[in-house]
This record gives C-alpha cells, structure tokens and sequence, in this order.
C-alpha cells in the first residue's frame, strides 16, 4: 500500500502524506492543512510561519514545508458548498492564512472519511464548531461555475466571460474584479485547475502522461508536468506511480 494517498472527490481533494516531496506548491481552491503527529512547520508565500497544528490557506498562497512530515491537505474548490465559508474564515486573519486547532475527535472522524458524505459532514462540523456562519446563496456564481464546469478543453476565459455577460451584463473588467473577490481566482486559472482535476482523475486509471495531457486539454505533458508540479508539488509521473502516490475516487462521488 503507498505510503501517500490522494483521495479525489466532488468539488474536494484529500492527501493523506506519509513523505512528500516538499517543494513549494499553490492551490487554486481553499487549503486546509492538518499535522498528523509533530506540529506543521512552514514556509508561506516565502516567510517562515509559527509551529501550528493546522491551517487554513486562501487560494493561490505559495506554501512549503521545512521538512518533509506526515499531514493532511485538503484542497477545496470554489464548488464545492463549504468554499464560501472557508474563505471568509481565512479572510478574518493578515494575508488570509489562518492557524487553528482540530480537536482529538475531530481527527479521529477525519481518518474514518471514505465517502464524499462523510468528508461533507467533517467539513460542516469543523466549520461550525468554529462559528463560521452559513453563506448567502449566490446565483450569479452558481451560473458562471456551470458554465466552467460545462466548458470543453477549447473554451477560453474570454469566450465564458461572453457567455455569462448574457445574463449578467457587466464589463469583464468589473466582472474579473466581482469573481476574484468571491473566490480569489481568476477565471483564466480556475479553468486551468479543470484541466488539471481532468488530468488527475484519468491519472487514477492505466494512462500514460502524453494522453492525460492531450485529453484534458494540455498543449503537451511538459505542459501538465509544470502545472502539476506548481500545484502539487509533485510531477505527473509520480502522481501516476503507486508506490509513491496512490489515486482513488470516493465511491459516492
């Protein structure tokens, strides 16, 4: 069994690492970081950050760790229905990188996740047992979120930018200032990181790199090595190795 493990589900990701190249990486979604035994010792966005047991990262941080140590990561994209919680969360601390604290039964119900419920669940309960209070419906998210989600590996930003301006009528440049507010992503890389959860999740079957790449929408599988590895800190040849890496999907998702 591999010591490293990525869990892939609707709107999440989950890496249970035992020892992981450790490298710097940034997520376009919300990051949550759990130390599994010694408290986390970090680098973030190039400053070294106090000893915490976890951490909740907004998008787009640059985050490495000192050493390689066993933890939890926890990548949650923009739809997924706890995103907007999470953001607000990170927000309330200096450069939107927050330390807290997990209690023992959180963590032991964390370990017991194999279904995207139960993921949903833990997610709901930590965020509430921090008084993080519901997020207000938002339409005119949900509609650009389908549209990316609907797009083909052709679609550019421009083009979904057109197509979403049809029912909202704004200029792009107020609509790229609304989005980077709501999610802190910009529309470019929040297709990108599509491309990469195409990639990933045919990485978790017998394909190789060069048509992962080309299926999911990359020019080439140097092209997806880079964006991997800046992500993930891991390169695609490794993420498709079991013995370093090993990718399945929860079964409900």
């Amino acid at each position: 069994m591999a010591v490293n493990q990525l869990l892939i589900g609707r709107a999440c990701f989950i890496v249970r690492a035992g020892s992981l190249p450790n490298g710097y990486n940034q997520r376009p979604g919300m990051t949550l970081l759990l130390a599994d035994g010694e408290p986390l010792e970090l680098e973030i966005d190039g400053q070294s950050a106090l000893a915490a047991d976890a951490w909740l990262l907004a998008p787009e941080i640059r985050r490495r760790f000192v050493r390689p140590q066993p933890h939890v990561s926890i990548t949650v994209e923009p739809s997924h229905p706890a995103y907007a919680r999470l953001l607000h969360w990170a927000r309330l601390s200096p450069g939107a990188a927050h330390r807290f604290e997990v209690a023992r039964a959180g963590r032991a119900l964390l370990v017991e996740v194999a279904t995207q419920q139960a993921f949903d669940t833990w997610l709901d309960r930590l965020l509430t047992q921090n008084h993080q209070p519901s997020a207000a419906p938002n339409p005119r998210l949900e509609h650009l979120l389908a549209l990316v989600k609907d797009a083909d590996i052709e679609t550019s930003a421009e083009q979904l930018w057109q197509s979403f301006r049809l029912r909202y009528p704004s200029t792009q440049a107020h609509c790229s200032h609304w989005l980077q507010d709501s999610i802190g992503i910009p529309l470019r890389k929040l297709l990108l990181w599509q491309k990469l959860r195409r990639a990933l999740e045919a990485l978790s079957g017998a394909h190789g790199a060069t048509e992962v790449a080309h299926s999911a929408g990359f020019a080439d599988s140097a092209h997806l090595s880079r964006i991997c590895l800046r992500t993930f800190g891991l390169r695609p040849s490794q993420a498709n190795d079991h013995k370093i890496l090993q990718v399945n999907r929860f079964p409900d998702y």
